[in-house]
């Protein structure tokens, strides 16, 4: 039978009202109930729990907005209070404020499980397989393998339990995070847009690093050590890193234009943070992506071997010249100078030689205690040769060192030590090849990119709690989800709507006639001669 307007119209009407008087008594419900826990816990926190809400309830809808909050997050808020506040410091994200300290995981923790929830869940839905692996999920299941032994080790030969799962959160962190990444981007804008995210975020945290630098200290920086949090250098010098890339690989004209804008507060803020193992890493990280581009670029070889001499000897003319020098700008020339001649470093950073070399001392004596499995987690390092008491600045000091290779080495053993190895190994090694193989000059300066930072990792975690930082941990899981997701992408662009069936060689069980060809180059026969190709380079004989 037809239905009339006159009806449709009441039956909306009807409509409105319910919903007009659900949300009056939610109202009403909800505001004595935010009022009193405004005056308990402070009004700004009642305005985070609501933003919170809202978005869950977006994220519920909308997974993807679970990881691009994520990746805000680790771009821009900062791990804990400073000294200096800057607004992103007091955000209770990677930390609960006093009051509600003591619950057993952080905010972003579970904005993780969230997010992870929210995803399979959709998949499964749609009658799909929740999650995939990837390329790095065995290497990863082997190091959290030994992970878990150091967690029980450290359970029955007197740990801590809270001390614990402060040392294995980001560990666990940096899984979930590439679990995220590798299974969440589907499209090459979205890969654009976390590399906005990464950029936008380094920019405002250069300015207001420079803020702090040039408005609050004047510019002297005599007595002050950091002036933000120590993670955001690395962050810094990453951007630098992309941006030479985009000078030497390929020009996505936006996103270089940004990150020149936003270099001179960059450079500023890294100045003033005073973190000296970044810059070496700067160095090494961008000897490993000129190798990259110099074995993908033949016919660029001679010019960058022109432009490497080149910055070899302006290089190196700036540190013989500003090496002895005390002004700020002189700090990197200073940072490379006291790795060839730790002599010659300044009294601040002799002292800083002199402890980290105490405590990599003290982290070898502990590993020869049990050097199979390690110390376990949970109970402080010993120490032979004492370390100054500095629970004022760092209340964990003699639980996760500077140095956290070894940090990792001295509490799962030559086990999981080893395994480190092999997770980091396979990273570089199939990104190696990834760069190799990917035809799209964005994406494959995305790998490079990718590759370098996680060298870059290595070598600063042997001096700055690298491995310790749940952001650190987070940007480099989002990054390596996102390297093994490449390949993929490139075969998918611009050829049908990408999904995690075609990536992995599922065919649908009617394929389009738009996807059917896609959907036999994926097959599982044809994945297994890419597999061939992207290993040997030499096409298979199927």
């Amino acid at each position: 039978m037809p239905i009339h307007a006159s009806t449709l119209r009441a039956a909306e009407e009807k409509s409105t009202w319910r919903m007009f008087l659900l949300l009056l008594g939610a109202g009403a419900v909800l505001a004595p109930l935010l009022v009193l826990a405004g005056a308990i816990i402070g009004t700004k926190y009642i305005v985070i729990v609501l933003v919170a809400l809202l978005l869950g309830v977006a994220i519920v809808s909308r997974p993807m907005l679970g990881l691009y909050v994520i990746t805000i997050c680790v771009a821009l808020v900062d791990q804990a209070p400073l000294p200096t506040p800057i607004l992103t410091d007091t955000l209770p994200i990677f930390y609960w404020p006093s009051s509600l300290t003591g619950l057993p995981e952080r905010p972003i923790g579970f904005l993780l499980l969230l997010v992870v929830l929210v995803f399979a869940f959709h998949r499964l839905l749609k009658r799909e397989r929740p999650l995939w692996g990837g390329p790095l999920f065995w290497p990863f299941v082997l190091f959290l393998l030994a992970v878990a032994i150091g967690v029980v080790h450290g359970l029955t030969s007197g740990g801590i339990v809270n001390i614990i799962v402060l040392e294995v959160r980001p560990l666990w962190y940096l899984f979930v995070a590439y679990l995220l990444a590798y299974n969440m981007l589907f499209q090459k804008r979205q890969v654009r847009s976390l590399i906005w995210i990464l950029i936008i975020g380094a920019a405002i945290k250069g300015v207001q690093g420079t803020y702090i630098y040039l408005v609050v200290f004047h510019g002297n920086l005599v007595g002050h050590n950091e002036i933000m949090s120590h993670e955001e250098s690395f962050f810094f010098v990453a951007m630098l890193l992309l941006l030479l890339l985009f000078c030497m690989h390929s020009r996505y004209r936006p996103q270089l234009i940004a990150l020149l804008l936003s270099m001179p507060f960059v450079l500023l803020a890294t100045v003033g943070n005073q973190r000296r193992a970044d810059y070496i890493a700067l160095l090494v990280g961008i000897l490993v992506a000129w190798t990259l581009i110099y074995l993908v670029k033949p016919a660029a070889r001679q010019r960058m071997l022109v432009g490497m001499l080149i910055a070899a000897v302006l290089g190196a003319g700036y540190v013989l010249a500003f090496s002895h020098s005390s002004a700020s700008i002189a700090q990197p020339a200073r940072a490379v100078s006291s790795i060839f001649n730790p002599s010659a470093a300044d009294p601040r950073d002799a002292s800083s030689n002199l402890y980290r070399q105490t405590e990599n001392d003290d982290l070898k004596f502990t590993v020869k205690q049990s050097p199979l499995i390690g110390w376990g987690f949970g109970k402080p390092f010993l120490q032979p040769v004492p370390l100054p008491d500095i629970t004022g600045l760092d209340p964990y000091f003699n639980y996760i060192p500077h140095n956290t290779i070894f940090w990792i080495w001295m509490r799962l053993g030559g086990i999981g030590y080893i395994l480190l190895w092999y997770l980091l190994g396979a990273a570089i090694v199939r990104g190696c090849m990834i760069v190799r193989r990917l035809r799209d000059a964005y994406l494959q300066l995305l790998a490079i990119f990718i590759v370098a930072i996680t060298v870059m990792e290595v070598i600063v975690a042997y001096a700055d709690y690298q491995l310790f930082f749940f952001r650190n941990v987070l940007y480099l899981g989002l990054l390596l989800g996102l390297l093994m997701r490449l390949p993929a992408l490139d075969e998918a662009e611009d050829k049908e709507p990408f999904t995690h069936e075609t990536a992995h060689g599922i065919r649908s069980a009617a394929p389009t006639k738009v996807g059917s060809r896609r959907a036999k180059l994926l097959s599982p026969e044809s994945a297994g001669a890419a597999t061939h190709r992207l290993v040997t380079g030499v096409p298979s004989q199927e």
